[in-house]
């Protein structure tokens, strides 16, 4: 293959992985391809191209590929009200069921409801986020 033609293909595995964020396989296919055209600069057959190709490609896939996963990690960071889960709160105003009481985590101050009465200025954990309102358990 041509200089153009391996270029073009690791442009074409390059937007593909950008297309498929998180993958990184065909990063590694794109840097697989790469390497093969710069191959050319040494005057290599048909067959060494392919043989550099696949090379790289698999062995940039395993060892390369599970480092930029670690990297790039996602989805171990939780947001919003899914990231109160856990959390310490100060309670403010006492929580005594069926009656909702009041929490402050994070500056901020959300309604609490809780299975059993908790009196005021006594830390709780927070166990789940029920629309605009948190459940709590005594820590």
């Amino acid at each position: 293959m041509s200089f153009t033609a391996w270029i073009t293909v690791a442009a074409v595995l390059l937007v593909i992985e950008i297309v498929t964020p998180g993958v990184f396989f065909f990063a590694c296919l794109s840097f697989g391809a790469l390497l093969a055209g710069l191959s050319l600069f040494v005057n290599t057959a048909n067959w060494v191209q392919w043989l550099v190709f696949v090379a790289v490609s698999v062995l940039s896939i395993y060892f390369v590929r599970p480092l930029a996963l670690k990297l790039f990690k996602t989805g171990g960071k939780k947001f919003n009200a899914d990231a109160l889960i856990s959390q310490k709160a100060w309670v403010l105003e006492a929580i005594n069921p069926p009656s909702l009481g009041l929490v402050k985590v994070e500056g901020e101050t959300w309604r609490a409801e809780a299975e059993e009465i908790i009196p005021a200025e006594t830390y709780v954990e927070i166990t789940a986020v029920k629309g605009t309102r948190v459940l709590v358990k005594k820590i």
